[in-house]
């Protein structure tokens, strides 16, 4: 399959006299490894699968070589891959960055519970906060940041009947993030950090009562198997990240640094856009009260956003998840958080 790729660039290459051809041409030949997002979800089969073995070797001419794999496929949690990226483990890897909000509280500063109720929303504050936080993952953890993307809206999937979030007291909910967590205890239920590929079987057995994931990545991983009722509240939307081991990626030709930046800053437009409608698509698969593009829909219930829930939700946001997230981010990362994210929502946190 890659020879097809490298023949089909060659020729390519050589219909063109100037131009394009000749930057393509330039590019001295690199291969590396990439760790993608969780394999058989959109973001990962729609998006990176495509930009990687398709996209980057046409547009280089056949110079770049990217082996590409997603990490629920290697074997990997979740939590370890922004660790293995800082060691230089890897050397490049797309990751869900509340995955490793406990340790560094600074990877879900954007995509905090209940911060934001869409995806415009949600990149307006990653635009305010991406110089800062660029900068900080260099000169704390070693790790270049090339980009981000979302899923679309988390929301809740429940086995068992409720009729608002405050329903959901006592019961064990998955939680993704020191955030999410910190909201389920906040509505008075136990958090459980149980990996991706683990909630389904877990909502079957009832190890979980209910769990929180993007609106389509639950129906594409058949948590509707199980889990009978969903609630289409945005609890936050699972933000990643492009991120590349700094010394592997200082150690590349300036030339296929700047070329990789410019595919990757197209990749994340392209993920952001896709995100925005997912969410609708998840409920109307889920549900089937909607069309639904992805299969046959399943014939959950969903549990309509009361006045009450969309109060508990800011509740938790004022009372719970920003004091907690300042107690564990530290004087610098609240005034850094202050002067981005909380600048463009008009929010002050205290040290």
């Amino acid at each position: 399959m890659f020879l097809k790729h490298l023949i089909a660039a060659a020729a390519l290459a050589a219909s063109f006299a100037t131009g394009s051809a000749g930057a393509q041409t330039a590019l001295p030949s690199t291969s590396f490894n990439v760790v993608g997002s969780i394999g058989g979800l959109s973001m990962y089969t729609n998006r990176e699968v495509p930009f990687w073995t398709d996209t980057v070797p046409k547009a280089s001419g056949g110079a770049l070589k990217v082996q590409v794999k997603p990490f629920t496929e290697l074997g990997f949690k979740g939590a370890e891959i922004f660790r293995l990226v800082s060691s230089g483990t890897l050397q490049f890897a797309t990751t869900v960055l509340n995955y490793n909000s406990g340790e560094v509280p600074m990877n879900e500063a954007a995509d905090l519970v209940g911060l934001v109720g869409s995806v415009e929303e949600l990149e307006k504050v990653i635009e305010a906060i991406r110089p800062a936080y660029a900068k900080f993952l260099e000169e704390k953890h070693g790790i270049k940041l090339l980009g981000f993307g979302t899923y679309q809206a988390q929301v809740l999937y429940c086995r068992d009947a409720f009729v608002t979030i405050a329903d959901l007291k006592g019961r064990k909910i998955r939680a993704s993030g020191a955030s999410q967590q910190a909201f389920v205890t906040h509505i008075g239920a136990s958090p459980l950090n149980i990996a991706f590929a683990e909630v389904q079987p877990a909502l079957a057995s009832g190890v979980v009562d209910c769990a929180i994931t993007g609106a389509l990545s639950g129906y594409k991983s058949k948590w509707h198997e199980a889990a009978k009722f969903i609630s289409p509240m945005p609890v936050n939307f699972g933000v990643a990240a492009q991120l590349a081991n700094l010394k592997w990626w200082n150690s590349l030709d300036p030339k296929v640094q700047a070329f990789l930046q410019t595919e990757l800053n197209k990749l994340e437009k392209s993920i952001f856009e896709q995100a925005r409608t997912e969410t609708q698509t998840g409920i109307n698969c889920n549900t089937g009260t909607g069309p639904c593009s992805e299969g046959a829909p399943a014939n959950m219930k969903l549990v309509p956003v009361t006045a009450a829930d969309e109060a508990l939700r800011k509740d938790a946001l004022t009372k719970a998840i920003l004091p907690s997230f300042a107690k564990r981010c530290g004087p610098d990362c609240v005034k850094t958080w202050n002067d981005t994210v909380g600048k463009t929502l008009n929010i002050t946190l205290a040290p």
